[in-house]
């Protein structure tokens, strides 16, 4: 057990009390009472003091996920269980991903987020070290109507592996939250070639910030975005690998493959701008996506593209440029305010100031035509693109 789980009021005890007739009541008066002081004593005058912070501590937990799971009031978990838990869409996603398989393996299941979309087509095996997390993960299968989900407590690493598929989930973060490289992962990523010794059909969750010198070769590495985000990286292993890097973007599944053909020119700003979705960034899909749009980049270390033609994509958000002027505050000030523009965004790359900064300097609050400031480097100088926004 680690020294996080031994400090945590949700212990298993308390896992256990709080699915029972007084657990549920207790959640429920916990919730009507709010989290005053004086609503937390008069919790203590009627349940015992580890319950009720216990149950404090599974609300706030619920609190923080509302927007990563369906349902969240139904489900039992903590703080860093709910932060590491796939979100509800990734998980929809993988599990279509893994559809063609009968018994799937969720190695390190945590709070069980990927069973509950693996075993609806599936039957799901959740392993486990943390007896906490897989009372958690039962419960959550249970509320979520995976009735045939079975669970192992166990340390991975003493297991043989035997199903169809299986999907590893190392935990990624130290002490405070740290991330950790790949050879800190608990258990360590290169713990995978063990796992494909018996199973070569794999699915590995990493960082999104995964260095590149960390990625295994003969895997297919896939960055999924979603709410305009880069969510999660995954690495799939044996039949799973359809391309050696994808970007996807959900809910709707839009995907970009690396298609090898080589870096892609660089040119003037043409009319329009493009910004690629995070996923695409960061899976460097950048000069196959300028191929797909007629594009070219601004610049060699810069992911902006540009084109002289607008051609709708929902891999990139694109901009009609109305000018373009070297990055002086007091010149670009004076231009906005002499033709009305009002900066609503504010967007960089491989630029010194951060946004806010340029916005504070700037210090235009009001005009009539809103417009979106792009700040970069064009020819190794300083710019700054004006921009409205084009409707995908």
């Amino acid at each position: 057990m680690c020294a996080s789980e031994s400090t945590d009021p949700l212990t298993l005890d308390a896992l256990r009390y709080l699915q029972t007739m007084a657990g549920k009541q207790l959640l429920a008066d916990a919730l009507q009472g709010g989290d005053s002081v004086t609503a937390q004593q008069a919790l203590r005058a009627h349940y015992p003091a580890d319950m009720c912070r216990a149950a404090l501590a599974l609300i706030a937990a619920r609190a923080r996920v509302r927007d990563k799971f369906e349902h969240p009031e139904d489900l039992l978990l903590d703080r860093e269980g709910g932060e590491m838990a796939t979100r509800a869409e990734v998980a929809h996603y993988r599990a279509w991903r893994l559809r063609s398989f009968d018994t799937i393996l969720d190695l390190c299941c945590g709070i069980g987020g990927d069973m509950l979309h693996l075993g609806r087509s599936a039957r799901v095996i959740g392993v486990d070290v943390s007896r906490r997390r897989l009372e958690m993960a039962r419960h959550n299968c249970a509320a979520y109507g995976i009735d045939g989900a079975r669970f192992i407590a166990a340390d991975v690493r003493t297991l043989r592996p035997r199903a169809d598929a299986a999907l590893f989930d190392p935990a990624r973060r130290g002490a405070r939250g740290r991330r950790r490289s790949g050879a800190e992962y608990d258990p360590p990523l290169s713990y995978v070639e063990t796992i494909r010794a018996h199973l070569p059909e794999v699915v590995v969750k990493v960082s999104p910030a995964i260095p590149e010198e960390e990625l295994p070769d003969g895997c297919e590495v896939e960055f999924v975005s979603s709410g305009g985000q880069c969510r999660e990286a995954a690495l799939y292993f044996g039949a799973l690998a359809t391309a050696k890097r994808r970007a996807t973007l959900l809910p709707e599944r839009h995907t970009l493959t690396e298609d090898g053909l080589g870096s892609e020119q660089v040119g003037p700003v043409g009319a329009y701008v493009y910004d690629p979705d995070p996923a695409v960034v960061r899976a460097h899909l950048i000069d196959e996506l300028a191929r797909k749009l007629g594009a070219w980049k601004l610049d060699g270390q810069v992911a902006y593209l540009s084109s002289d033609a607008l051609r709708a994509t929902p891999l990139a958000r694109a901009y009609r440029v109305l000018g373009v002027l070297p990055f002086h505050v007091k010149k670009l000030r004076q231009h906005l305010r002499r033709e009305g523009f009002f900066p609503q965004q504010i967007k960089r790359r491989r630029f010194p100031l951060e946004p806010v900064e340029v916005e504070r300097k700037l210090g235009i609050t009001s005009g009539d035509i809103p417009v979106v400031l792009i700040l970069t480097r064009l020819e190794d100088k300083t710019a700054c693109l004006i921009c409205e926004t084009v409707a995908n």
